[in-house]
């Protein structure tokens, strides 16, 4: 991609990658179509598309660039523009007006033509090709045959995309020509519905004793090191009521980090890098509100962020505006609040969760505040957590577990560190039984939490 930087880089791909719309079955029956339409339609992404190409080439001299017919357009333009270069197009037989030079090539259904104009390059000019999509690569290689034609050097060929099942990538590289990509896809096929549950794989933080070996079958200790460092303690991998799961203490196994000390970037990353496609994050809480109890379970559907001192992006090196209007995954959400139904559990399906920094407790006063601000419970941990799983495309839900009342009531002991211990010791095994419940019902292969930044 063009960075030097392996965090950059997948970072960028996974942005790029979440504008690209997926459309099974299209335009047949198993087949996964990549519509880069979306991506273009987003000022961030096209303009992060346009920077990465122009990055190659921004030393050099570049008198051409052409864009293949009808995409391509569009990067090439966008590309020429930041270059100071001029835009030449390769269109399909018969669209252009003046006197043209053609190269044949072969299509799935037959052999095609694409043209240009013979004056659109000089000789001696130095040209780069632009396309959307490197598939079978004949497009390219006719495109390529007119350019020598006319005179031109080649000193670049960029793609958005390529598909690396299909041969176009052997084909330029057999010629000499290496084509530079953004994003590469490995499949068209689309996953068969029975085949779902396969590609799931759920980051289970807090612990909340699920991180007991008894309880997992191949089970196994991974440590990881991260471009932000180590995570608060080693993901624990395996499968849980058939259901594969890594399962992260979020405070250290001694619960030795204060919410301020959570390596909170370390964490999603580690999760996003072992393959987590979903996150189900217990979390204690404080109540406040009078019908949400100590010993309910409370699924949070909004934030209030409170918190000082955190980083709060994943993102260092780009400006990324990720939407947050609903930041918590309602399908997630969905399917733990009838799993807690059917289980007879307590369990409010929506909640807003005010993050503070802590470590310590809220006065009365911050209390009260919060309960006008529409606060429903308190926690120091969901922040930034819930906006790093978003930024990485990972559905996130976070489970809260209510051990008190937190300041606001009068006539109840205000909340302690030992009140919430003693609870959590109770309380946890609540949380437990719904994470266990639920897992196997996780089969959400396509959600908007996916393509959210």
């Amino acid at each position: 991609m063009g960075m030097i930087n392996k965090y950059d880089c997948m970072m960028e791909q996974n942005y790029l990658d979440r504008h690209i719309r997926k459309i099974p079955d299209f335009p047949k029956p198993g087949i996964l179509f990549y519509d880069v339409t979306t991506l273009f339609e987003d000022a961030a992404a096209f303009k992060l598309v346009i920077d990465e190409m122009f990055e190659r080439y921004a030393e050099r001299k570049i008198d051409k660039v052409v864009g293949i017919d009808a995409r391509g357009f569009l990067l090439a333009s966008a590309l020429a523009y930041r270059l100071g270069a001029g835009v030449a197009v390769a269109r399909k037989k018969g669209k252009l007006p003046f006197k043209t030079i053609g190269a044949s090539y072969e299509k799935e259904y037959g052999p095609d033509v694409i043209e240009m104009h013979e004056d659109a390059i000089k000789p001696g000019e130095t040209v780069i090709i632009v396309d959307d999509l490197l598939a079978t690569g004949g497009t390219m290689m006719a495109t390529v045959e007119l350019v020598e034609r006319l005179g031109g050097t080649i000193v670049g060929i960029e793609f958005l995309v390529k598909l690396g099942f299909l041969s176009g990538w052997a084909k330029l590289n057999n010629k000499g020509y290496r084509a530079n990509f953004l994003l590469e896809y490995n499949s068209e096929k689309t996953t068969p519905a029975s085949q779902t549950a396969s590609t799931i794989k759920v980051g289970i933080i807090g612990g909340s004793g699920l991180d007991n070996p008894d309880l997992l079958s191949e089970f196994e200790e991974v440590s990881l090191e991260t471009p932000f460092g180590a995570t608060s303690a080693p993901l624990i991998t395996g499968k849980l009521n058939g259901v594969s799961v890594v399962i992260l203490a979020r405070h250290g196994r001694r619960h030795e980090l204060t919410p301020a000390q959570v390596p909170y970037r370390a964490n999603l990353w580690a999760l996003k890098e072992v393959g987590c496609t979903h996150i189900l994050a217990t979390t204690a809480c404080g109540s406040l509100r009078e019908n949400i109890r100590p010993g309910d379970l409370v699924l949070a559907d909004q934030f209030i962020d409170q918190t000082r001192n955190r980083h709060l992006t994943i993102y260092e090196n780009q400006v990324v505006h990720t939407p947050m209007a609903d930041p918590f995954c309602d399908k997630l959400r969905s399917v733990l609040s009838q799993t807690a139904e059917e289980l007879g559990l307590i369990c409010h399906g929506r909640g807003s969760v005010i993050t503070t920094e802590g470590q310590r407790f809220s006065t009365r006063a911050e209390s009260n505040l919060f309960r006008l601000w529409g606060a429903d419970i308190i926690n120091m941990s969901t922040v930034p957590e819930v906006i790093m799983a978003r930024e990485l495309g990972i559905c996130y839900q976070a489970i809260a577990i209510v051990t008190d009342y937190d300041s606001w009531r009068i006539d109840e002991e205000a909340v302690t560190w030992e009140m919430i211990k003693a609870a959590m010791v109770v309380n946890a095994d609540r949380a437990k039984k719904l994470i266990v419940a639920a897992l196997p019902k996780i089969n959400i292969a396509d959600c908007v939490c996916r393509r959210a930044s």
